[in-house]
């Protein structure tokens, strides 16, 4: 499967004002695709886009979204929802706020994949297990019985990624998923995102994290005020960067006190 954004274009019909103008990448599976740049350059609009969660009351989106040459915004909605959830993934950024506090964790991946498959309960609470132990939670019997509070940031963004492991998803969509995780969560969660890629799932990551970049590897976009300025392999961009807006961007982070070591 592959992803294609052509020429998309996102305004805010209450203030006419453009906040993606007119970009384009794709996604294969079995690779990483970054899109990169500080908070307020679009790069959450652009993700949301790509997955139908803009209220066209508040937000014109145009260009072509394609999914294996079908136009995601032109689809009919009973298509496009088989699509949203199964062949393509959504990770939000604040996993605290994507599971339903009063629901055991369990049951609310087992309503998932229920949703998206035949498989008899005990066939899905079996997937649901390995997936967990996949993701880096190796208690999985402990974290199916658990509330999501009971949970810290980490593993719960770890149980996002079996959910997307367990529904077998081709492409995923992460929004900014380390943001809120200290140094080790947030490695452990990258190493998710990695075999999730090994697996052969497509990655699509928005980050404003360099160190997060670098870790996971594949091509970056560097995004300013809703344009591309640069785009190539990480490392080849993140070493030797073109636009002087990434290169102020790397000034700016820890990323250039260790660029050397961070990078080869």
């Amino acid at each position: 499967m592959k992803l294609c954004v052509k020429n998309l274009q996102i305004t805010a019909l209450g203030e006419n004002r453009e906040l993606v103008k007119g970009i384009d990448f794709s996604v294969s599976q079995g690779e990483s695709v970054i899109l990169l740049g500080q908070s307020g350059s679009g790069k959450t609009m652009t993700c949301r886009a790509v997955m139908g969660l803009l209220d066209p009351k508040n937000f014109s989106v145009k260009g072509e979204i394609l999914s294996d040459d079908r136009d995601l915004l032109t689809m009919p909605l009973r298509e496009r929802l088989g699509i949203y959830g199964g062949d393509i993934a959504f990770i939000p950024q604040n996993p605290m706020t994507a599971l339903d506090p009063s629901v055991r964790i369990g049951r609310q991946m087992d309503e998932t994949l229920a949703l998206h498959g035949k498989a008899s309960k005990a066939e899905r609470k079996a997937r649901i297990l390995k997936s967990l132990t996949q993701a880096g939670l190796p208690d999985g019997a402990e974290i199916y019985s658990a509330y999501p509070h009971m949970l810290s940031g980490g593993m719960l963004q770890r149980v996002l990624i079996a959910m997307t492991m367990m529904g077998q998803a081709k492409i995923v969509i992460a929004d900014e998923p380390t943001t809120a995780l200290d140094v080790i969560h947030r490695n452990e969660t990258i190493d998710s995102f990695i075999r999730l890629r090994q697996n052969g799932t497509g990655i699509f990551m928005v980050t404003h994290d360099f160190s997060a970049a670098v870790q996971l590897g594949g091509r970056v976009m560097i995004m300013k005020e809703g344009n591309i300025l640069e785009r190539g392999q990480v490392k080849e961009v993140l070493s030797a960067p073109k636009a002087d807006y990434t290169k102020a961007l790397i000034s700016a982070s820890s990323l250039s006190r260790t660029r050397t070591g961070g990078l080869s």
